[in-house]
């Protein structure tokens, strides 16, 4: 996804949060592997993305051991499933390269029939627009783009996207992302514009926007502006909320706004590719991740947002209602996922390097 992945393990686990809960109190008895696929698993997962006892449980339950592989970015999932240098049976892409991966076929449909936990999903994740009706796709943590300041630095924070690109307040102590295809669209948002659709006008005037703005513009960070913030090397960054909370959660000082054009969205998945040699153990899986205990013991340990409502109710209150993981705040503009369109993100890379050569 969407931000970076140099987490640590947080206090909350599956066990201090549901006691000596036992496997078979929790209706887990009774699974095996699918006919013919054996009591084996691949996942290819984000580093530290799971609960304490996550794959322990699920052996447990069922027999299946998970081997897991880890990947840096959504650019090495994707190259190793287009490529076929690996086979996995289970992958966790974010959004936008779910959106890819749908049009370019390679993931199997998702049998909703096999997942009756899908019912535990809060009600917009039933219908999301990169996979409509989660055809393709399972949400498995959501993430926000907007913007984290320093409390004690920032009196007021900007309203929104346009007030923190062309605001004279700050001015040398903002970070912004260094991603051409998230800057961009942060511009359209300023501009009233969808983050999504582009013409040439309105991709010259996200440039004009952009590059008036650089001055006033400390550093471009690629998935670090919640470390810039934690150092007081920067007042205002902009970041994902599940990035910055593992530093807010250190520092009180540390908070985040959702801007009033709307944020930017995206969701990690949870995806069966298409060639999978045992889907029906990957179905086992993607439902035991949605029960419950099994989503609170998930979300209570890497404390990203959780699209799982059921999971959230299991949790303690400082996750549930934690303002950088939940924001209070209702933008008076629409929030966007980020959309696939390789085209558009090649003209965005073009015209960052006029507008910030070498940054």
């Amino acid at each position: 996804m969407a931000g970076g992945r140099s987490l640590e393990p947080m206090q909350f686990s599956r066990r201090s949060l549901l006691g000596a809960a036992a496997l078979a109190g929790l209706g887990l008895s009774g699974l095996t592997g699918c006919t013919g696929e054996g009591q084996q698993l691949s996942l290819a997962i984000w580093r530290d993305y799971l609960g304490e006892t996550t794959l322990d449980d699920f052996r447990k339950a069922t027999g299946i051991e998970v081997a897991v592989s880890t990947f840096a970015d959504n650019a090495e999932l994707y190259s190793r499933l287009k490529s076929g240098a690996a086979s996995y049976d289970l992958v966790v892409p974010s959004s936008q390269w779910v959106e890819r991966m749908v049009r370019e076929g390679m993931l199997a449909q998702i049998s909703h029939g096999r997942v009756p936990n899908l019912a535990n999903l809060e009600g917009p994740f039933a219908d999301l627009p990169y996979d409509p009706g989660n055809a393709h796709s399972v949400p498995y943590t959501w993430l926000a783009l907007g913007i984290g300041y320093r409390k004690s630095r920032v009196t007021r924070p900007p309203l929104g996207w346009k007030e923190l690109l062309t605001g004279p307040a700050h001015a040398g102590r903002i970070a912004l992302p260094a991603d051409p295809a998230l800057l961009f669209r942060i511009a359209a948002k300023a501009l009233g514009f969808s983050a999504n659709l582009f013409n040439p006008d309105r991709l010259k005037a996200a440039e004009a926007l952009l590059a008036a703005a650089m001055p006033k513009v400390k550093t471009l960070h690629r998935d670090g502006g919640q470390d810039l913030l934690l150092k007081g090397e920067a007042d205002l960054v902009v970041a994902w909320n599940g990035d910055l909370v593992q530093v807010a959660l250190e520092d009180p000082d540390i908070a985040f706004e959702v801007p009033q054009e709307g944020a930017l969205l995206s969701c990690d998945c949870l995806c069966i590719p298409a060639d999978a040699r045992r889907p029906g153990n990957a179905h086992q899986l993607i439902d035991f991740l949605l029960r419950a205990e099994a989503g609170a013991g998930v979300a209570g340990h890497i404390w990203f947002p959780s699209p799982n409502e059921a999971a959230r109710a299991l949790l303690p209150a400082e996750y549930r209602a934690n303002p950088v993981l939940y924001p209070p705040n209702r933008p008076k503009g629409t929030s966007e996922f980020i959309g696939d369109n390789p085209g558009i993100d090649a003209q965005f890379s073009a015209a960052m390097q006029r507008i910030a050569p070498g940054r």
